[in-house]
């Protein structure tokens, strides 16, 4: 499926390690959702950017985040996988307030809703720029919530999902694959429940 922005975000020592791709900037950010063993997993592809920056200043925030335009979504919907079991609300987890925030240097976050959030089972990084790493997160946390875009892009704010993933990531080693990926899996109660949650917010738009 077709996505807006996506960004691997991981600090090691006084370097935060990037990689990212914006299809507003000539990239090709693309989310596949697949199923295996009653295991879903999202892989978020195509991160061609970034370079390790020296961190000035407040510590860099550890997170992997994918943005889509809530009207490419409405419209890409039927892509999706379907869910095989049912959403479950004890699994929905009281939401947090990005608004305000914004990483050192970054674009100010503005929050038009935040949903909820959800324990995941993995989230690892795979970045091929130099320096190349795995990062593993440990104890992810997936935030569902929906944001406004830079209007500097596209000459106007627009709604967009924001799926993002905060953990405890550590560097793993190297990685000297072919491209630079980020994967993510969850059981199929957690999917179910974020695809319903989704689609609440596209039905109620």
């Amino acid at each position: 499926m077709e996505i807006e922005y996506t960004i691997c975000q991981i600090q090691s020592g006084q370097f935060s390690l990037a990689a990212k791709t914006h299809r507003q900037r000539g990239g090709n950010p693309r989310l596949r959702i697949t199923r295996a063993s009653q295991i879903i997993t999202w892989e978020l592809m195509n991160l061609v950017d970034g370079d390790p920056e020296t961190l000035v200043g407040s510590p860099r925030q550890n997170h992997v985040d994918a943005y889509l335009l809530l009207d490419v979504l409405e419209i890409g919907w039927n892509q999706l996988l379907q869910p095989v079991g049912f959403a479950d609300d004890a699994l929905r987890l009281p939401p947090t307030n990005s608004a305000g925030t914004e990483r050192p240097g970054g674009v100010p976050v503005r929050m038009v809703l935040p949903v909820h959030r959800y324990q995941i089972d993995t989230c690892e990084a795979f970045v091929m720029q130099a320096p190349s790493f795995r990062a593993v997160g440990h104890d992810p946390i997936l935030h569902l919530d929906l944001e406004t875009t830079p209007p500097s892009i596209y000459g106007q704010e627009m709604i967009e999902i924001h799926f993002g993933i905060q953990a405890d990531f550590q560097i793993t080693g190297t990685y000297d694959g072919s491209q630079s990926y980020a994967v993510v899996t969850m059981n199929e109660a957690t999917y179910a429940t974020i695809y319903d949650d989704v689609q609440n917010l596209l039905t109620s738009r």
